[in-house]
């Protein structure tokens, strides 16, 4: 800095650049979404207007539902709102020109087609339940009303998907042209800093340094990262193709990650249960290799591993494992010379089962986190052992319920030929 001019080497030097700085990381980032949000609907706004749209509002309001912070969660959230519209649109138009003359027949179909949305949303997560949600109020919002003009049912179809889209078009392009927050960095960002805390949450763990409060604040904030990164892995492929190539591969390494520390959990029970009852001979027999194991954690504790350092952890790993039987063998023979009891013996036994198998899936998720360099990898097919779904059973008893209700809506409109029928059951589908 000293080629600058004195001027600017003193405003450089001032205090208020700190301050600035931590503001335009926190409540800086609102400021900016906030008008990125409002030049967006004023843009909507604008563009309905000249292209005479029947429903502006409708366009506008399209820009705050799916306006997000983060360029990726507009992508998706855009893309499941178009899908959903459309589909619920192109569904709606088919029953319309089929039971146009069949008030019953109508009402029984749209109660089918909103209980099996419900299904979908009740089964699906993120986004995706999100369309499905959007198809069958679509189908409903715009089915209803158009009941009693049938002939106008196809215009009033294509007028709310183009006011659909236009909002989101117009959404879309500010997110991503307007200084960009993408969720592909919040995520690379966080999916590197989150190994280092989990090292040395280990190493403390290991160690017997951790009181029980500390590791269940910090086994519980372990899973609310890896559900949130699940949600913001379903995000950033609509955002960086870069992502997208490693979507299954970010995958895998979120439900590893989730396997080391089940796998821990259970390494730290046993271990928490020998101190807290004094068998100084089990401990004093395995503590050789939970040092060990501990002192090469370390190293990555409080930083943030990069893809070199996940090549050198992985090489460092294996070459644990593959020692680990023979240290075993040679700590147990020491052991049997202790004359350790049966309930002892089976601890020290189970105690570096869990060990081995803690190391094994460590090891498993630094060489798919090693992948990541690569474009493509072997590790990007897998068999996904879980999928973040809710169970067919409970979809179903929720789209019964959807169905249901707009069954004993409708009936009850037909019979009592109430003005304001396809308002209440419109209500209800939504």
């Amino acid at each position: 800095m000293n080629h600058l001019p004195a001027p600017v080497r003193w405003l450089y030097s001032l205090e208020w650049r700190r301050g600035f700085y931590d503001w335009a990381r926190s409540d800086g980032v609102t400021w900016v979404h906030i008008f990125k949000v409002l030049v967006a609907a004023f843009l909507t706004l604008w563009l309905a207007m000249r292209l005479e749209l029947p429903q502006p509002r409708t366009a506008m309001i399209t820009v705050f539902i799916v306006m997000q912070p983060q360029s990726g969660q507009v992508f998706a959230k855009s893309f499941y709102r178009f899908l959903g519209t459309l589909t619920g649109s192109a569904v709606m138009v088919a029953l319309i020109a089929l039971f146009a003359q069949n008030t019953v027949l109508f009402l029984g179909s749209l109660a089918i087609w909103v209980g099996i949305c419900s299904a979908g949303a009740a089964r699906c997560r993120n986004f995706r339940a999100y369309g499905f949600v959007l198809a069958g109020y679509t189908a409903a919002m715009v089915g209803l009303p158009a009941l009693a003009h049938p002939d106008g049912a196809f215009m009033a179809a294509v007028w709310r998907v183009l006011e659909i889209s236009l909002g989101i078009l117009c959404s879309t392009v500010v997110s991503a042209a307007i200084l960009p927050k993408t969720a592909g960095a919040a995520m690379h960002d966080a999916l590197y800093k989150r190994f280092g805390v989990f090292a040395g949450f280990v190493a403390e763990g290991l160690r017997g340094q951790s009181s029980q409060e500390e590791y269940e604040a910090s086994n519980v904030r372990f899973i609310a990262e890896s559900v949130g990164l699940e949600g913001m892995r379903s995000v950033t492929v609509f955002e960086d193709p870069h992502m997208r190539r490693r979507s299954g591969r970010l995958s895998r390494l979120n439900s590893e990650f989730m396997a080391i520390t089940t796998r821990f959990n259970a390494l730290h029970q046993l271990l928490a249960r020998l101190r807290s009852r004094g068998v100084v001979q089990v401990v004093s027999a395995i503590e050789p290799e939970l040092e060990l194991l501990a002192q090469l954690l370390e190293t990555y504790a409080g930083r943030s591993l990069t893809d070199k350092d996940a090549v050198l952890l992985a090489e460092q790993l294996e070459t644990f494992k593959a020692g680990l039987p023979g240290h075993v063998r040679a700590l147990r023979v020491s052991f049997l010379e202790t004359d350790p009891g049966p309930s002892d013996f089976l601890d020290f036994n189970t105690a570096y089962e869990l060990l081995f198998r803690f190391v094994d899936d460590l090891h498993n998720y630094a060489q798919t986190h090693a992948s990541l360099v690569d474009h493509t990898h072997e590790r990007e097919r897998w068999d996904q052992p879980f999928i973040s779904q809710t169970n067919w059973w409970s979809a179903a008893a929720s789209g019964i319920r959807a169905a249901f209700i707009l069954v004993v809506l409708g009936t009850y409109w037909v019979m009592t030929a109430w003005p304001s029928g396809a308002t209440m059951t419109l209500i209800a589908a939504a």
